[in-house]
């Protein structure tokens, strides 16, 4: 309701400045109203002047930047065929450079190349390491026969034991 009466005061304001502007322009005279009309042309015909005028530079920029960037596109394209061609050129002439010496340079460097292989027994002949020798493996076999009868000891051992049943609480 209040936003409302605010409009209401406003559209009353500007209807009483428009007619207190209307009845002041009917009081002149008719050179001033000639001179307010010529002024008022002549106001128009330069804000016009100006709208086209940014209308052009606009125009004029929106063109340069179309014709910059065409440019560096191009620019572009012309670096990326100037190498992909580079590469090419260095591809053709590596492939003659391999049918030339009729074997494949890659297969050469790689036959140049030493594998390194490791065997365990190659690895530890020059070493200060003992071979294992026979008796060493009867010792550890023997060894591991005892620990096998002790385990069967233990277990016999536990199994021997008769269950003690606490029936004193009964």
């Amino acid at each position: 309701m209040f936003i409302m009466g605010k409009k209401l005061v406003g559209g009353l304001f500007a209807g009483l400045l428009g007619a207190g502007l209307y009845a002041a322009y009917q009081k002149m005279d008719e050179t001033k109203k000639n001179r307010l009309k010529r002024d008022f042309r002549e106001k128009t015909d330069e804000l016009r002047d100006r709208a086209v005028d940014y209308a052009f530079y606009a125009n004029d920029a929106v063109s340069d930047f179309k014709d910059a960037f065409k440019d560096e596109l191009n620019s572009t394209k012309g670096n990326v065929k100037d190498a992909s061609s580079s590469f090419a050129d260095k591809a053709k002439s590596f492939k003659t450079a391999k049918d030339s010496d009729g074997t494949d340079v890659s297969a050469e460097e790689k036959a140049d190349q030493d594998d390194i292989i490791v065997d365990a027994r190659d690895a530890f002949n020059d070493s200060g390491y003992s071979k294992a020798t026979k008796s060493d493996t009867q010792d550890d076999a023997n060894l591991s026969d005892t620990d096998e009868e002790k385990d069967n000891e233990t277990e016999d051992h536990s199994n021997s034991q008769p269950n003690q049943d606490h029936s004193d609480n009964q």
